[in-house]
């Protein structure tokens, strides 16, 4: 398989460039070349103005945009006409300047060639090239489409169809990536990578992004005390002994709670396996693979979770039990929901993380996401009340642990056999406090069935809880608006982004997760045609057709800086 170097615009191309985002010009790339010649080690690839030896051209069939100032550049080709055999070295892309005229916009050079073989009149060859590239201004590009560049790419797409399991890579073989394949059609599962032969649970330990999860009595200001196991390690919403730190003694009785050390991690998503979503946009993924990474690879990203307008920090602190209240002016958390919380911003309640407490309730009292809100940032700079970037990281480590996404059979049921009833009728937090950093569910003295992955109590089930970060705009779109800060019900302006696909518009069981090029990282369900086991056995509720917006159903801690 071929590999390249980084792409290199041109003189001319940042000539072009710069008119783009002066306003004088547009960019308007019209073709592909590509050449079999062996450029020299230091050739000065900015001042070429054409190529050398080039052995076929390409019409651009399509420009999509990856951000405000990168786009992908798509063409195809194949060896219908070709009687010759060549091995590609490099790819120009060419755009039209208005003074210029048709100029060579850059140069991607490979490291790896591929081999373009003649036709040997039994069988076509094709492939499709994707360049990304800068130009400064991606709203208004634009592109010549020629007939002959259509029925290119449907040629490429006819045999995509056959190579589905090719598209993107063809699988990571090293052993420091972890990864799972998910096949939502044929609802399977297979382990990837560093993952194969692992089973869930010990032999994840020694992974960072897994293992590096950790209980932790965290302070207000966002310093670690202690983490479990350690003395002086509490869950009650203080210290019990003094702890020094870092050269600083903390007294007993040092407000702290009690959250989970989520260390930083990379991941890469690629679908295989895409279909439109025909009554509204982007695709349903119908089979993907999913892989993480303690450390930057080729390709990867950092899960959105770690980034906050711009800044990326190396650890966020979630939630390891359900959300209670501590009662600023008595000095006191509401161990029993009562319904007596001070929503003022800044000098009222707070949103805490203990054991042994009811999980707050809007019963009676006025418990808004809004609101929730403010008790969150109440405790401080850098709380918030979990968000849906928090629970994306939470949920493809446990999707690549298990191999599966019915953690009810993963992991236990949890408490989702109680009836609503009329009152709070959620179970005490801290069941699982002595299962501490691992993953499992116990019983406790209720008979519930009570779960926790890798010291989140109660992922799921046992109260319906806020996530905050999501925006679900209703009306019959059903496009869903996310945001990393600056969170506000209602709205979809900056700072909220669309996802770019559709969240399904029918209760069910998940079938099919959204997928987009900007949007990968989420999941949030685009179909609901599958059973309560399969591919993924959660069940959306849902009401598409309400006018207006909808919130998605703990407090979370981001420090300030990397």
């Amino acid at each position: 398989m071929a590999s390249f170097n980084s792409t290199i615009i041109t003189n001319k191309g940042h000539d072009l460039m710069a008119k783009i985002v002066a306003g004088t010009a547009q960019p308007n790339f019209t073709k592909i070349n590509v050449s079999d010649y062996q450029y020299a080690s230091g050739t000065d690839f900015e001042a070429l103005t054409s190529m050398t030896s080039v052995k076929q051209t390409a019409l651009v069939s399509s420009v999509s945009k990856v951000n405000d100032a990168t786009v992908k550049v798509s063409a195809g080709l194949n060896n219908a006409s070709l009687a010759t055999g060549y091995y590609l070295r490099a790819i120009g892309l060419y755009a039209i300047d208005p003074q210029e005229g048709e100029i060579l916009y850059s140069i991607t050079t490979a490291i790896e060639p591929d081999w373009i073989p003649p036709n040997s009149g039994v069988s076509a060859s094709s492939i499709m090239i994707d360049l990304i590239t800068v130009v400064s201004n991606a709203d208004n590009v634009s592109i010549d489409v020629d007939p002959n560049a259509t029925a290119t790419v449907s040629q490429i797409q006819a045999l995509e169809a056959d190579i589905a399991d090719v598209k993107g890579f063809v699988g990571y073989t090293e052993s420091d990536i972890y990864g799972v394949e998910v096949d939502f059609e044929n609802r399977t599962f297979k382990r990837l990578a560093g993952s194969i032969g692992k089973l869930p649970g010990a032999d994840f330990n020694g992974i960072n992004a897994f293992g590096g999860r950790k209980r932790c009595s965290l302070t207000d200001d966002g310093k670690v005390l202690a983490y479990y196991g350690d003395p002086g390690y509490s869950e009650s919403g203080a210290t019990t002994q003094e702890i020094t730190v870092d050269s600083v003694t903390y007294p007993a009785g040092t407000t702290v709670q009690a959250m989970v050390e989520q260390p930083k991690f990379y991941y890469k998503v690629v679908p295989l396996k895409l279909d439109p979503i025909q009554d509204g946009i982007g695709w349903h993924m119908r089979k993907a693979r999913y892989y993480v990474s303690d450390t930057p690879k080729t390709g990867f990203k950092v899960l959105p979770a770690f980034v906050r307008n711009n800044v990326e920090v190396n650890k966020i602190y979630l939630p390891a039990y359900e959300a209670s209240i501590f009662d600023v002016s008595a000095g006191a958390y509401l161990l029993a929901d009562e319904q007596i919380a001070d929503f003022t911003a800044s000098t009222g309640d707070k949103l805490s993380s203990i054991a042994n407490a009811k999980p707050a309730s809007g019963y009676t009292q006025n418990l808004t996401r809004g609101n929730t809100r403010i008790l969150a940032s109440n405790r401080g700079e850098g709380w918030q009340q979990k968000d849906v970037l928090c629970a994306s990281a939470s949920q493809m480590l446990m999707t690549i642990e298990y191999a599966g996404m019915n953690m009810q059979t993963a992991i236990g049921a949890g408490v989702t056999n109680k009836a609503s009833g009329e009152v709070n009728e959620s179970e005490l937090t801290g069941a699982t406090t002595n299962l501490g950093n691992d993953s499992g569910s116990v019983t406790n003295v209720n008979g519930y069935n009570v779960i926790t992955y890798r010291g989140e109590e109660n992922f799921y089930g046992n109260i319906w809880k806020w996530i905050d970060g999501l925006n679900i705009e209703c009306n019959d779109l059903h496009y869903a608006w996310y945001a990393d800060n600056g969170f506000v019900d209602n709205i979809k302006t900056s700072p909220y982004k669309n996802a770019g696909f559709t969240i399904a518009k029918a209760n069910g069981y998940i079938s099919a997760i959204g997928w987009s090029e900007t949007c990968d990282f989420l999941f949030l369900p685009s179909e609901t045609s599958g059973d309560s086991s399969l591919p993924v056995g959660d069940y959306l509720y849902q009401n598409a057709a309400f006018a207006g917006f909808l919130v998605a159903r703990g407090a979370v801690y981001v420090p300030q800086a990397a």
